[in-house]
């Protein structure tokens, strides 16, 4: 997930507790979730849940997905699309494992609608570049957008689309005072 939700975390717990120091290591969900297994991590924060008994798991936060189109694309300014107007659209997409992928495929698989895949990208920053180029629609957390003039936004209608972002430790210490105050801090 993005880092956006964890700046916004550490930030809310470094105003209650200024003296403690905090490291943020960025991964993939395989591996931030080894490193909270192995006690390199105490939280972890991460898109959907995981139904693990050894986890305590809270939902932080629950984002639409939301597509973006340069703006001179035909469908850029359209408030909203229905998902089966994507039929033959330059989709650009994210990386297998991402979770905003993975909702928008069930969606598209569901309503047996076929984009074209334009083209695969490994980061949001990227495809947000290759949306700014013209190169295709792109789709993303509405919390993960980044405004610019170059492109718009598309709320797709319908049954709401959407990510969570839930934030993780071992169940066997989630009452420690550590990992409580942060709790309380980040969902206060």
């Amino acid at each position: 997930m993005g880092p956006f939700h964890v700046i916004e975390m550490v930030d809310s717990y470094l105003q209650q507790h200024p003296n403690i120091d905090v490291s943020i290591r960025v991964g993939n969900s395989a591996q931030v979730l080894s490193d909270l297994e192995n006690y390199v991590t105490d939280i972890a924060v991460l898109a959907g849940r995981q139904d693990d008994p050894a986890l305590c798991s809270v939902r932080y936060a629950r984002h639409a997905i939301i597509l973006f189109a340069h703006h001179e694309h035909p469908l850029a300014n359209r408030g909203s699309v229905r998902l089966e107007e994507l039929e033959g659209q330059r989709l650009l997409q994210r990386e297998p494992g991402s979770t905003t992928r993975l909702v928008l495929e069930q969606a598209l698989n569901a309503a047996q609608v076929k984009p074209r895949i334009a083209m695969e990208i490994g980061s949001r920053e990227a495809l947000r570049e290759a949306v700014v180029r013209g190169l295709g629609l792109g789709v993303v957390s509405e919390a993960e957008f980044i405004a610019d003039p170059k492109i718009r936004t598309i709320r797709i209608e319908g049954e709401e689309l959407f990510t969570e972002t839930y934030l993780y430790c071992l169940a066997e210490r989630r009452s420690s005072r550590l990992i409580s105050s942060f709790f309380d801090a980040a969902l206060g």
